[in-house]
């Protein structure tokens, strides 16, 4: 079957470690994806503004999935929002306060049109320093009841100590969802959301085969994308631990443009 969906993950995958990519040759797969009717996804943890900033100055007519799967852009519309159960909040910040010598970022909490930090959390690690870079709007507040709107993420970064973590997270069986990018960055969603579950949703709007779609991506958050699709690919860069579950390997890694060489060479 052709493919017609072709959705990549972007730190780590489609960005370089500069957190670019080349124009031209992703202008390049544009044109060509237009040309026999692919859609282009891009399935990130980020939110989509930090998304639109990768991609200034260049096509964005790509569909969206944002915040690890919890918001799904379809044909320009918001058509999927999964919020977090509100009871998760304290019990996480409660684990964090346990181990605050090993968190490099607080936990940020995002909504669809803001961020939020606690100012106890503030005061851990790099401070606010990350969390501006990567968050829309970030306001500071001193209690988790100003939080009124739905949050569709919860973020932390903690540095070699990501497992350890998450096992204490899910031994208090929390209404949510945890996932890790690699490099330090746990992400926190609604139950039985992801990236899969989101491309799943994408894939029935338009009516397509899992052989019809392919994935890129370099992270255990990108694993349910990567089962889903027919045409899995895993970067040479990526966690070990996605390596010998039979997914195919992008022919360069991320700062080599690999998915949009691989995109050329062997989907399109």
């Amino acid at each position: 079957m052709t493919v017609k969906l072709i959705a990549t993950d972007l730190d780590a995958t489609f960005l370089n470690n500069l957190k670019g990519f080349d124009h031209k040759l992703y202008e390049e797969m544009v044109a060509k994806a237009k040309e026999e009717g692919a859609t282009f996804v891009v399935a990130t943890g980020n939110h989509p503004d930090k998304v639109a900033q990768y991609f200034a100055g260049v096509n964005q007519d790509y569909t969206l999935i944002a915040n690890n799967g919890a918001e799904v852009v379809y044909q320009g519309e918001v058509v999927a929002t999964y919020a977090i159960d509100k009871a998760a909040f304290e019990p996480v910040v409660k684990i964090m306060e346990t181990i605050s010598d090993k968190v490099e970022m607080g936990l940020v909490f995002t909504g669809t049109d803001k961020a939020y930090m606690l100012k106890s959390q503030a005061q851990l690690g790099m401070g606010t320093k990350k969390a501006k870079t990567y968050f829309k709007s970030l306001t500071m507040i001193d209690d988790l009841s100003e939080i009124e709107e739905p949050i569709l993420k919860m973020t932390v970064n903690i540095p070699n100590y990501e497992m350890p973590f998450i096992e204490q997270v899910q031994q208090l069986k929390l209404p949510v969802h945890v996932t890790t990018s690699g490099y330090g960055a746990i992400d926190f969603v609604a139950p039985n959301v992801n990236k899969g579950v989101a491309l799943a949703d994408i894939g029935k709007r338009m009516g397509l085969e899992a052989d019809q779609m392919a994935a890129f991506g370099d992270g255990l958050n990108d694993l349910e994308m990567l089962e889903l699709v027919g045409h899995p690919y895993i970067m040479p860069n990526a966690d070990p631990q996605l390596f010998g579950r039979g997914f195919s390997e992008a022919v360069s890694d991320n700062n080599h443009d690999g998915v949009l060489k691989t995109i050329l060479q062997k989907l399109l």
